[in-house]
């Protein structure tokens, strides 16, 4: 059977580059008419989608609550539906010839508990990228201006997505952490730790493995990089010391991906999500497209 890599990483990351860069590697990620792709993203598949929506209601701000997704991958309609999917691309990628498949979506770190129960021994590909890069393009992705953009409930969405990865993958030994500054400043040394890691995952022959980094790189180019932190996160004021914290962890993750991870050291504070609700609220009572 196929091998299943999922890009695990939130909005703007670098989900989008990292799975093309896998699908150049050699991964099948769908046929053509099942892909999802706008401005902003593409190779998202529709099942995936689909189901997501149904696990979000439709919200992807404000993260469903973890209880609720374990519950919910005991459902027996919801968990066949995803396991027919799973099912679909194995089949596909076997048709195709292929020994792996990739599915990404920037939703899966607010689902991983749903789907961590469903999918099997995945192979996890989980960006790192400064939460401010990512905070100020999702917001660029919604108009919102710089001035306007409330970073503080960007912190803690982001804080509240990566502990969720961390803690659903913690006993994966099938993981990797690409850092997406690193990827843009050096991508040949990137794919090439990035080829190398997947060719072991998946039993791959090293042979012709050059001419697949090269293949790689050259897809990855500085434009990609619209957003750019002013500043360490240290220098961050409105930071919590937990995400200081968690972000340090995540960059020692890209080189010791084994690191042993306690959720305790990196805890989001009392009334975090009631807080993410009222944001919610407040920015789509303010945004014409969603009234």
């Amino acid at each position: 059977m196929a091998k299943r890599i999922i890009v695990a990483g939130i909005y703007r990351s670098g989900t989008s580059l990292i799975a093309e860069l896998i699908r150049l590697w050699g991964a099948y990620a769908g046929r053509e008419e099942d892909l999802f792709k706008d401005q902003y993203g593409y190779m998202e598949h529709l099942a995936l989608q689909k189901i997501n929506d149904e696990l979000l209601k439709d919200n992807s701000r404000v993260p469903t609550p973890t209880n609720e997704l374990l519950e919910k991958a005991q459902d027996p309609v919801l968990g066949e539906r995803a396991l027919a999917a799973l099912d679909e691309m194995d089949r596909e990628a076997d048709q195709n010839g292929t020994i792996a498949w990739v599915w990404k979506d920037p939703r899966l770190p607010l689902v991983i508990p749903f789907w961590a129960q469903i999918w099997g021994d995945v192979t996890y590909v989980i960006p790192v990228r400064h939460p401010v890069e990512t905070i100020l393009s999702a917001a660029g992705m919604e108009g919102l201006a710089q001035e306007d953009v409330p970073l503080s409930a960007g912190f803690v969405y982001w804080q509240s997505c990566m502990l969720n990865l961390l803690s659903f993958t913690e006993a994966s030994r099938r993981k990797f952490f690409m850092a997406y500054d690193q990827l843009i400043q050096n991508p040949q040394q990137e794919c090439s730790r990035l080829c190398i890691f997947l060719d072991e995952q998946c039993k791959r022959s090293s042979e012709n493995a050059g001419d697949r980094i090269k293949t790689m790189a050259a897809q990855v180019t500085t434009n990609q990089y619209h957003y750019r932190a002013p500043k360490s996160l240290a220098d961050v004021e409105i930071t919590t010391q937990e995400q200081r914290g968690l972000y340090n962890f995540l960059r020692v993750k890209i080189d010791y991906p084994s690191e042993s991870f306690n959720p305790n050291d990196f805890a989001l504070y009392p009334g975090w999500r009631e807080y993410l609700q009222t944001m919610d609220m407040l920015l789509s009572s303010n945004n014409p497209m969603e009234s």
